[in-house]
């Protein structure tokens, strides 16, 4: 069954997919927000499980520090993205999540550049393959995060 907080966070993904893919950059301002919004629905409707929610959070952490650490390689909008996404579904749903969407990264980029359409040096914005394996792990869930 798909909740009401599953169709908010696809709603959301797919707006910062669509700044991201238009502007190629997300307001940090809206990320902090989300990411304050993912928290508090954690606190207020589920049970919390310290050690998911920890790890998660970590695991978004961890990409804001590689953003940092390369001088945004890795985008730092991408890299709020999935610390919002490690607070709303925890370290596993993330992972799923994060598993999915590099696959579908690694099969865009292998295109994009068998069509020579692209050099290695190109950036494809993150957020719509997130947005993806998103969609992914809601369906094999049956709609439950």
């Amino acid at each position: 069954m798909w909740h009401i907080s599953n169709i908010m966070g696809l709603l959301l993904l797919f707006i910062f997919s669509y700044i991201d893919i238009r502007l190629r950059k997300v307001p940090v301002r809206l990320l902090i927000f989300s990411n304050m919004a993912a928290f508090a629905h954690h606190l207020i409707f589920r049970d919390i499980n310290l050690w998911v929610l920890t790890g998660g959070i970590l695991v978004g952490a961890l990409f804001l520090f590689v953003s940092k650490a390369t001088n945004e390689e890795v985008g730092y909008g991408d890299s709020w993205g999935i610390l919002i996404l490690g607070t709303y579904m925890g370290i596993w749903g993330l992972l799923e999540v994060l598993s999915i969407a590099f696959l579908f990264l690694g099969a865009a980029a292998g295109i994009v550049l068998c069509n020579k359409r692209m050099s290695r040096k190109c950036a494809l914005p993150f957020f719509p393959f997130l947005t993806g394996g998103y969609i992914v792990t809601l369906m094999l869930r049956g709609g439950g995060v």
